[in-house]
């Protein structure tokens, strides 16, 4: 059993954005998207077993990410995200999917997730997002002239762990103690959720409903929840 380890790696990245929109000032650049073509996004990470790192991996990571006008029926905004560990890695280096356990809603997470429910060295991911940018909703005369908006999304996520790398955990710590396996993905079994909530609610916040449909048996999974988010539409 090690108990630690030091790392040393080189992470490089390469972005391509035909008419990505940025806002940039002297230390910052905040992206607004893209206007009609999609975003790539490649990312490598190179773990040295020299200059004073134990361990010797790479690994690599693509995403694609697109919005989508759909007049009006509204706006989608979709993103792929793929990647996979090289080497024999322990548990923190492993891509650690990011869950969700706060009240407030966020795009980067899986909202109905628990926090290190699941890790993968091997994994893709959907997410997608629809605005109806009124439709459906100006049907009824009183959420018209609230002008509420119906939005809409959904996040999928498969992957696994190599046997490599799951016998290359402890059982055990230091003191003989039993450590909580971590949790991963069954390969043919990908998690989902799905989710529906009304924004510009007073012109600022958001409310979403969720339902998570996939490893409901895993310890402190919630089949449904509520997330609330502020944000400033354009």
């Amino acid at each position: 059993y090690q108990s630690r380890f030091d790392l040393a790696q080189i992470n490089l990245g390469l972005r391509y954005g035909r008419d990505e929109v940025n806002i940039t000032n002297d230390n910052y650049r905040v992206s607004l998207g893209p206007v009609k073509w999609p975003i790539f996004d490649f990312r490598f990470t190179q773990g040295l077993n020299s200059l004073g790192g134990d361990i010797k991996y790479q690994k690599y990571v693509m995403s694609i990410y697109q919005k989508l006008n759909l007049g009006l029926v509204g706006v989608s905004r979709y993103e792929l995200r793929s990647g996979f560990v090289r080497g024999t890695v322990p548990y923190p280096l492993l891509e650690n999917h990011i869950g969700n356990e706060t009240i407030f809603y966020t795009t980067v997470a899986f909202n109905l997730m628990n926090f290190n429910e699941f890790a993968s060295d091997r994994f893709a991911s959907l997410s997608y997002r629809h605005s109806f940018e009124g439709f459906g909703l100006n049907w009824i005369p009183l959420i018209k002239k609230l002008k509420w908006r119906a939005v809409a999304n959904a996040n999928v996520l498969w992957g696994s762990v190599s046997d490599k790398n799951l016998t290359n955990s402890s059982d055990l710590d230091e003191e003989g103690n039993p450590i909580p396996a971590f949790g991963r993905l069954d390969q043919d079994l990908p998690y989902i959720e799905v989710g529906y909530g009304i924004e510009n609610i007073f012109k600022f916040f958001r409310v979403d409903f969720f339902h998570r449909l996939t490893y409901l048996d895993n310890p402190g999974a919630n089949s449904f929840g509520v997330k609330v988010s502020a944000q400033i539409i354009l």
